[in-house]
């Protein structure tokens, strides 16, 4: 592919890994404001999280399967329809037992139809060196897609007032930028230039089981699951509360609080993607750029501690926690080549990958929905928060230690791009 039909695919793979990511995870950006309209509760709130990471991760593996076998633009095109009706359906606001099966519907095609041919196809478009590059420009464009439509999301909220009519045209809303991107998915991205080479390389292989049991054996795979599990969990934790703990720890006004959950979650990715891509390809190897951010991140949560009495203060540190999660989410697929994983493999390894990587997707929402809960029950709902901060920091903390083992484990054989020239 030439250049302009290579940034063209980039960018409605981007567009749509925003999409599919956005709606499922409102309570991010609207979190009081979703309570208020589908009158549920806290831990009704974190049971659907807990629900679309079920089904998220039973979708991962066979998402790596389908990656390898069939056209990443029929999977791409199946998980826009497959979206477009969920959020339909959610429009109606058709009783928990219903939202339970949408946040289903979220995870099976957010996931299995969509992720490891997405990565696949991102791996695809440059070179090693090139990886944090990719994959953060990704993130970036993620970003301001997601940002776009959650500020036309948030002007329709307060256009209305009340939140159930407002939270309804979101949705609405949501729902015709699935629909356009199913329409662009058919115009613009031609079958071959994504899924080629997945299925020239699926002809090779003779049995993907046995390929992937000789995956699940390597460590390549398992330092990959450290890391990147550490830092989507450090990612989920901050997108998905810090909006909710200006409301209630720093008194923020709703409408505040939620415009500055968009600028944490997906104005901040422009810069921590495009910024977090280039420092992370300057280090000469991945994991020591990664444990520096982890490092930094543990550094931002201390400073929530030390701030929460200055709000300006502490709402800018927040922003400051918000940059450096998404520089680690923006950039941790690309230390696939430094781990020792092949491009043959990209499918398949991703699919194992993120079925255990992303298991916070099932557990985190659950666990710290009952941290705030248990604050309330002690009659301060700062002290809940506060355990989830400290939640925030032994991740980050993991992070480090894994971002080490993959340095070492780098150095050791030689996959390093710098020193391999």
């Amino acid at each position: 592919m030439g250049k302009g039909r290579k940034m063209i695919a980039l960018v409605i793979l981007s567009i749509m890994a925003g999409m599919v990511y956005l709606t499922p995870f409102l309570r991010f950006t609207f979190y009081d404001q979703m309570i208020e309209a589908l009158q549920i509760t806290d831990v009704q709130i974190g049971t659907l999280g807990g629900i679309y990471g079920v089904f998220a991760l039973i979708g991962y593996l066979p998402g790596g399967f389908l990656a390898e076998k069939f056209s990443a633009k029929h999977l791409l095109i199946l998980s826009a329809a497959g979206m477009f009706a969920a959020t339909v359906w959610y429009c109606f606001y058709p009783g928990f037992w219903a939202l339970c099966v949408i946040h289903a519907m979220f995870g099976t095609f957010s996931v299995i139809t969509f992720w490891s041919a997405y990565l696949k196809a991102v791996r695809n478009l440059g070179r090693e060196d090139e990886q944090a590059r990719l994959y953060g420009s990704s993130e970036a464009i993620r970003g301001i897609g997601q940002a776009v439509v959650s500020f036309i999301s948030l002007g329709a909220v307060n256009a209305f007032g009340q939140a159930a009519v407002g939270f309804r045209i979101m949705l609405i809303i949501n729902a015709v930028v699935f629909f356009a991107l199913i329409v662009a998915i058919i115009i613009f991205i031609p079958k071959d230039d994504i899924s080629a080479e997945g299925q020239k390389v699926s002809e090779k292989k003779d049995n993907l089981f046995e390929t992937a049991g000789r995956l699940l054996k390597s460590p390549s795979v398992w330092i990959c699951i450290f890391v990147i599990m550490s830092g989507f969990t450090v990612w989920t934790t901050v997108n998905g509360y810090m909006g909710t703990y200006g409301t209630r720890v720093l008194n923020l006004p709703d409408g505040l609080s939620s415009t500055l959950s968009i600028v944490r979650s997906y104005v901040v990715v422009l810069f921590a993607g495009l910024i977090g891509g280039v420092v992370i390809d300057k280090f000469s190897c991945k994991g020591k750029g990664l444990f520096v951010i982890f490092l930094l991140e543990v550094l931002s949560v201390a400073g929530i501690f030390l701030t929460s009495n200055l709000i300006f203060v502490c709402v800018a540190v927040t922003l400051i926690l918000g940059f450096f999660a998404n520089i680690i989410k923006s950039t941790y697929w690309s230390i696939l080549g430094e781990a020792g994983i092949s491009r043959e493999m990209t499918g398949l390894a991703t699919g194992i990958i993120s079925v255990i990587g992303f298991t916070p997707d099932a557990f985190s929402a659950p666990v710290v929905s009952r941290f705030i809960r248990y604050g309330e029950q002690q009659g301060n709902v700062e002290t809940g928060f506060n355990i989830m901060l400290v939640w925030l920091a032994v991740w980050a903390v993991l992070g480090m230690t894994g971002s080490l083992i993959l340095k070492r484990y780098t150095e050791k054989n030689g996959l390093s791009v710098k020193a391999n020239g």
